[in-house]
């Protein structure tokens, strides 16, 4: 799928949300009490589409105890393929050289919205995640040639956008984050990439609450 085409589904899934959010946060209202809301439990499930440059697409999915809790914890996974984009060159040094596919990334997630605003509508909160990635590199269009797994910790802020408390909104988080690993540096015909140990995070996600 070329770049383009990804950044119009991306624009189309977040339109489509800024779109039914209202609908969806009135009926929400209205066939759950508010006591019922608060006993009952809730899957919080965000979607992170193609990045504008074809970077990274990834999930997440976390469970709070109470519907409204401020606590939520559950699995993240993610993958992605950059040449000279933004994104690898905040994750190696040297990210002119070659090409760099992120294989996998799965890890656990935890989440504390710190308040509410406007509602329920605005949600700031701050988050941690941990868990293991893989990297593959390569010159151009050859083959792959050489692997890097690592451990990686990324603490966040970030704000949940969820119109009159509904079931329908976005999610906005950014941070730093921090990789462990052994083989930092990854081997192709042309040079070497090594991976930072200190990098930016940010994502925008279409957030989906169960």
């Amino acid at each position: 799928m070329k770049v383009q085409s990804k950044g119009v589904l991306a624009g189309v899934l977040v339109a489509t949300v800024l779109v039914g959010a209202p609908a969806l946060a009135d009926d929400a209202g209205e066939l759950i009490p508010s006591r019922e809301r608060e006993r009952r439990g809730s899957v919080l499930l965000e979607l992170q589409p193609p990045a504008l440059d074809a970077s990274m697409y990834g999930v997440r999915l976390d469970i709070s105890p109470r519907f409204d809790g401020p606590f939520s914890f559950g699995l993240m996974a993610r993958a992605g393929q950059w040449g000279n984009a933004v994104g690898v060159r905040t994750r190696f040094e040297g990210a002119e050289l070659g090409e760099v596919k992120l294989n996998y990334a799965v890890g656990a997630d935890a989440r504390y919205t710190v308040t509410t605003f406007a509602n329920g509508t605005l949600r700031p909160f701050v988050g941690l995640t941990a868990g293991f990635e893989e990297f593959v590199a390569r010159t151009g269009k050859g083959p792959s040639q050489s692997t890097s797994t690592a451990a990686f910790v990324e603490p966040a802020v970030g704000l949940m956008w969820r119109p009159g408390a509904g079931r329908l909104g976005l999610t906005a988080r950014g941070g730093p984050g921090f990789t462990f690993t052994d083989v930092r540096t990854l081997r192709i015909s042309n040079g070497e990439l090594k991976l930072r140990q200190v990098y930016p995070t940010a994502s925008l996600g279409l957030l989906v609450v169960l």
